[in-house]
């Protein structure tokens, strides 16, 4: 099975009211989408190659196609190899259930785009209505027709095109996103790693080497366009994610910055009362020298509790920033729920299959 699926965005932290400590946030990437394959072995004998073609020639013949998919290989830049395959792989773009079913994942926080099936040699394709993820579908598409150009392909071709995506791979090395969505790869599907590479560098990394850019003109006339709608599409998570984060080091700072100045005040305030009970017994015992001693210290009292009152205006002034900045954030986190659900991640909404 060759899944395109995407984990789940992770909203940002809601951060907590100033007088409670802080949580730890979440780590790890909101946008990274992954891959879950499954493999049919090409025979590399040339009898069994020509009945492969014989038959995605009979299909081809016989699949009605659709504006939708006519849409996808066009914008993809798809070549006419490409199409073919595509066609030849049928396919359809349909529900979340039905998808979720013939992909065989129904992983938590996971929500499946797409996916190549090897058995019946098809391709289902996941309906992504988030005007904010446009440029996905087309790249899902392209991504899953990579998949069936893998299956196939000869023992000898693969190893031909093996050394450059290994040599695009390794230049993606300092990538701590690439890196671990491919170790997710290694560990759900091992053995796979060059098949995700093929369909991953073809459809989503711009800079690969001059050879393999060559390979790829078999299957795009125009690769870039499409690793430009990747790029659009993932672009949407990128943002949120910054700016999330941006957010919860402004609260942070914020109610760090609120927690400590309430204890200042607390405390000042606490020892303002105390010297002014003070200056009260002192007063109604005649303790003072003179009128200039009570006015001085009448006064450096009034000055501190003036200091204070100005700290408390500033705490509150904050707060309002801070609440503020968490109904800003929240926002946010309705966004990237609305891109999950847009991703086929839970909460889902069933619609008919459109062939």
């Amino acid at each position: 099975m060759s899944m395109y699926a995407a984990p789940e965005f992770p909203p940002a932290e809601q951060l907590p009211p100033p007088a409670v400590p802080p949580r730890k946030r979440r780590t790890g990437g909101a946008i990274a989408l992954i891959v879950v394959l499954g493999l049919v072995l090409a025979g590399s004998i040339t009898a069994f190659l020509q009945r492969d073609n014989i038959r995605d020639l009979f299909t081809v013949w016989n699949f009605e196609s659709s504006s939708t998919i006519d849409g996808y290989i066009e914008r993809a830049t798809m070549t006419d190899r490409a199409a073919f395959l595509f066609k030849a792989s049928v396919p359809r773009v349909a529900s979340s259930r039905t998808v979720n079913d013939a992909c065989s994942s129904h992983e938590e926080g996971v929500g499946v785009l797409g996916c190549y099936i090897p058995k019946t040699r098809s391709i289902l394709l996941f309906d992504v209505t988030d005007e904010r993820l446009d440029g996905i579908e087309e790249v899902v598409a392209s991504h899953e027709v990579l998949h069936a150009a893998w299956a196939r392909m000869s023992a000898d071709d693969r190893d031909a095109v093996a050394p450059l995506l290994e040599e695009a791979a390794a230049s993606l090395s300092g990538d701590e996103e690439f890196t671990a969505r491919m170790a997710v790869y290694d560990a759900l599907e091992p053995g796979q790693k060059l098949n995700e590479l093929h369909s991953i560098i073809g459809t989503e990394v711009a800079k690969i080497p001059a050879k393999l850019e060559k390979y790829y003109t078999t299957y795009f006339t125009d690769r870039q366009a499409l690793v430009a709608l990747h790029l659009k599409s993932h672009a949407v998570f990128v943002d949120i994610q910054e700016r999330s984060d941006a957010l919860v080091a402004e609260l942070t700072e914020l109610r760090e910055g609120i927690e400590a100045d309430v204890v200042d005040y607390n405390a000042g305030y606490d020892a303002l009362n105390r010297d002014i009970d003070g200056f009260n017994r002192r007063a109604d015992n005649g303790d003072f020298a003179s009128a200039d001693q009570f006015t001085a210290e009448r006064n450096a009292i009034l000055a501190r509790q003036a200091a204070l009152d100005k700290s408390f205006a500033s705490i509150k002034a904050r707060e309002k920033i801070y609440d503020e900045k968490r109904v800003e954030l929240e926002a946010l986190n309705a966004q990237a729920a609305e891109l999950n659900e847009g991703l086929n991640i839970e909460p889902r909404t069933d619609t008919d299959v459109e062939n």
